[in-house]
């Protein structure tokens, strides 16, 4: 009698090597887990190099199909133009935007201190100040310590990002069909043409997106500076500057410029503040809801509910630069999911 033991033998070869590939791919997988969560502060950067150079590029190709000129030529010239631009706006209105960001250091402290004052003087902010007195906040007057020296000494590392940020994005604006080749270079062979069609897609709806806050930015700002200055409110080139910044991030962006601008307005009394609240919501409303869905409905647009979860989960990863690039994440998250769904399976 024999016995064939072949089989079984080619069995548990065949178990042992799937488990060892499978364990290799967990460990890879394990590996890069790892290190793109002690990187996670360096990938919003990344991240805003790449929104930086395909908004460049976009740019000075725009000026070379119109004017004839070489795409070097034009990319120096747009860098030249923003920053002419930046240095003239400063010249002029320089000089009264620092003392207004001056007068908003001293008011937002003042205004604080009113509503606390307030609060106190009120009968159910006396039951809760008696309430919390006997809790000890020592503990947590540490930590908070803490968090405030970390985000003094974090001035040094976000102005070492930007210089990052704008010489990466120098390169990439240059020659971007090397690095897409590059980087296209690590996928299979069958997959590199959709991956070029999806790198391709999603530098243009950025390319789309950012042309369409530019607007929505430079709007926010103006309205809202119209209307602060017709209601006579303090620093109104300054509140509306930073309405207009804070107008880059959608719904959440337009609460933290109402809240601002009315703590400003608040030491000057509050009917001042209540106009002042008013003129940004005001600016806020049109560009919110009557501007900006004109433009996105000729571009592209993202489901608000999406977006809302996006920004949540991107802030919970990334911190205030995960909120600020959460729209433009979520648009390339877009174009993928419909560049990869559409893909042929075979």
């Amino acid at each position: 009698m024999r016995f064939n033991f072949n089989t079984q033998d080619s069995g548990s070869e065949s178990f042992v090597y799937r488990a060892i590939v499978v364990a290799g791919v967990a460990a890879v997988a394990a590996a890069l887990l790892w290190i793109l969560w002690h990187l996670k502060d360096l990938i919003p950067t990344v991240f805003a190099t790449i929104l930086l150079a395909v908004g460049w590029r976009g740019a000075g190709e725009s000026l070379s199909k119109r004017f004839g000129l070489s795409i070097g030529i034009s990319l120096a010239l747009v860098a030249l133009g923003l920053a002419g631009v930046v240095a003239l706006a400063f010249s002029l209105f320089g000089g009264d935007l620092l003392k207004q960001y001056d007068e908003i250091a001293i008011d937002v402290p003042t205004a604080i201190a009113m509503i606390e004052g307030s609060v106190e003087a009120h009968p159910w902010g006396e039951f809760v100040e008696k309430l919390i007195a006997g809790v000890d906040f020592s503990k947590a007057t540490g930590p908070v310590a803490m968090h405030i020296a970390a985000i003094l000494t974090s001035f040094g590392s976000a102005l070492a990002f930007a210089v990052f940020a704008i010489i990466g994005a120098a390169y990439l604006a240059a020659d971007p069909d090397t690095h897409v080749s590059g980087l296209t270079a690590f996928a299979p062979a069958a997959r590199r043409a959709q991956i070029a069609r999806f790198l391709d897609g999603s530098a243009a709806s950025l390319r789309q997106w950012l042309v369409i806050q530019v607007y929505v930015v430079l709007m926010n700002a103006v309205f809202a500076g119209v209307a602060l200055w017709a209601f006579g409110v303090p620093a109104a080139l300054a509140l509306a500057s930073i309405s207009g910044a804070l107008a880059f991030i959608p719904y959440f962006g337009s609460i933290i410029a109402i809240v601002v601008t009315a703590l400003v307005a608040l030491p000057h009394g509050l009917g001042t503040a209540a106009l002042a609240a008013l003129a940004v919501g005001g600016a806020s409303f049109l560009e919110g809801y009557l501007i900006t869905p004109f433009l996105q409905s000729r571009s592209l647009s993202v489901p608000p509910a999406v977006l809302l979860f996006c920004m949540l989960a991107f802030g919970t990863l990334f911190g205030s630069m995960g909120v600020a690039l959460a729209v433009p994440a979520t648009v390339v998250l877009a174009v993928a999911l419909n560049a990869f769904k559409s893909a042929d399976p075979t």
